[in-house]
């Protein structure tokens, strides 16, 4: 199921992403589409009004936050992106290459229960804070659909829609389309996860 979408040249779907308040209140929620192309770059742009687009760059050793409401591009160096993000795109092998302590596990996702992986964070082959991950496939085309990942504080669903594998990366979706009046300003990662925290 994960060895298809890491080894591909490119993977491309729409998402809906559902992530808790760590201090208890309502969940938010949001619905956006991602790029990912193993090995170089990473990019979430949300459907949201005034959503962000994020994109990072391997390549271009860019971590680009672009805010329509601000009209501001934030940009920080490659090595500021969060650590999860750069680990996805630099080592896809290294999840692949590891132990997979998986657990057979159902779970209640979109009024279904959905037959899934729970996986150990040794799968996930770092240091980083502890996480649980469950992750489960569409069972008409075999690619992961729903993924959930929690650890002490919070926690984040992400459902795959439309995801599609191509036969050949395009770089270009990495691009940021930007209008002439927009202004860069330096990013500070901790300004955009709970806590200010840089995970």
């Amino acid at each position: 199921m994960l060895a298809r979408v890491f080894r591909a040249p490119e993977v491309r779907s729409r998402v809906t992403i559902l992530r808790s308040d760590p201090f208890g209140g309502p969940g938010e929620r949001s619905e956006g589409r991602v790029w990912f192309l193993p090995g170089r770059g990473l990019r979430y742009r949300s459907d949201e009004k005034d959503g962000e687009d994020i994109v990072v760059d391997r390549e271009q050793r860019t971590f680009l936050v672009y805010r329509p409401s601000e009209q501001v591009v934030y940009r920080a160096d490659w090595d500021r992106a969060p650590a999860r993000m750069r680990q996805l795109i630099e080592e896809p092998e290294r999840i692949l290459d590891a132990k997979f302590r998986a657990a057979r596990e159902r779970r209640l996702v979109g009024g279904a229960w959905r037959e899934g992986y729970r996986m150990q964070r040794a799968t996930l082959g770092d240091s980083l804070p502890s996480v649980a991950v469950w992750i489960a496939a569409d069972p008409r085309t075999g690619l992961p659909r729903w993924i959930s990942a929690g650890g002490s504080e919070d926690s984040i669903d992400v459902e795959f829609r439309s995801l599609t594998i191509l036969p050949k990366a395009s770089p270009g979706d990495l691009h940021l389309s930007l209008p002439r009046d927009v202004r860069t300003e330096p990013l500070d990662p901790r300004d955009l996860l709970p806590g200010g925290e840089s995970r």
